[in-house]
């Protein structure tokens, strides 16, 4: 049984964002998905992630490990999240052209802050990065905007605070 209310489907995505950002031309265009009590995304790697010549950034899978965690947090809350800190444990190198699955989960948390833990898995389960995370709500002044920039889509989960707060009717 999932912290939140979702066995299953697929979950908002925004505008801008760098991950799921529908409209970011420099984007990866990813969309998580709610599978139990994680949160996953599915990723080919492409040669504009490059650190070295044939190895994907570091950031690049810090980026994504933020991405399923942040909505972790997001669903556990059941309001808009953003990182405190993150710590990655580069195990594995990632290549050009590898499938990988993301994964975050929620491990722990109190009132202001959810404990997130995920890790990147290629194709045959290694496990390729580990990621803890720590988690706090958005602060108000930024909620506004944040919420104006979803998508609403009738593929993706109904996420019942970017329709409490009267910005988005749905999502």
């Amino acid at each position: 049984m999932s912290v939140w209310d979702y066995s299953e489907g697929t979950l908002p995505w925004t505008k801008t964002c760098f991950v799921c950002g529908q409209d970011n031309p420099n984007g990866l265009k990813l969309r998580s998905r709610v599978e139990g009590d994680r949160i996953v995304l599915t990723h080919v790697t492409r040669e504009s992630e490059l650190g070295y010549r044939h190895l994907v950034h570091g950031g690049i899978s810090m980026t994504l490990l933020d991405e399923v965690m942040t909505w972790a947090a997001i669903l556990t809350f059941r309001k808009a999240c953003v990182a405190a800190e993150i710590t990655v444990r580069l195990k594995q190198p990632v290549t050009v052209g590898q499938t990988i699955r993301v994964e975050g989960w929620v491990a722990g948390g109190k009132s202001r802050i959810t404990l997130t833990e995920g890790l990147i898995l290629d194709d045959r389960q290694t496990v390729l990065a580990t990621a803890t995370g720590k988690y706090i709500p958005m602060p108000a002044d930024g909620l506004h905007l944040s919420i104006k920039d979803f998508v609403e889509s009738p593929e993706a989960l109904l996420i019942p605070f970017l329709q409490e707060k009267g910005i988005a009717e749905k999502i």
